[in-house]
């Protein structure tokens, strides 16, 4: 319920930002069930604070269950995709992203490879 909140907060301040990881390939080729944490890169003018105190997020003590990422470059924004639930990352960098997630992460990336990426 997290991403619609913040699809309609970045639709209302202009800002960019799109889904990744595991919350982006839940959208178009979910796999691995039960993963709690949605995470987004947000343009470097947007630090996460901005959207922590907009979205009124906390720390928490245990795992984090939101991940923010402020991009090296612009590329992660590459062949963005809108979609009902949100803007995601494209799929090269969505399958990028995943591989290098601990636990399932290579799984759901070899599963979005073979339903998305045709190799």
């Amino acid at each position: 319920q997290l991403m619609p909140q913040v699809a309609a907060l970045a639709q209302q301040r202009g800002w960019r930002y799109a889904f990744t990881s595991f919350a982006a390939a839940e959208q178009t080729a979910p796999f691995v069930r039960g993963v709690a944490t949605v995470a987004w890169y947000t343009e470097a003018a947007i630090l996460p604070p901005a959207w922590a105190e907009a979205l009124d997020l906390r720390p928490v003590d245990a795992g984090p269950n939101v991940l923010i990422l402020t991009p090296q470059d612009e590329g992660v924004f590459y062949r963005a995709q809108p979609t009902p639930a949100g803007q995601l990352v494209g799929t090269v960098q969505m399958y990028l992203d995943l591989r290098r997630e601990a636990g399932r992460g290579q799984e759901q990336a070899a599963f979005l490879r073979q339903q998305r990426m045709a190799f």
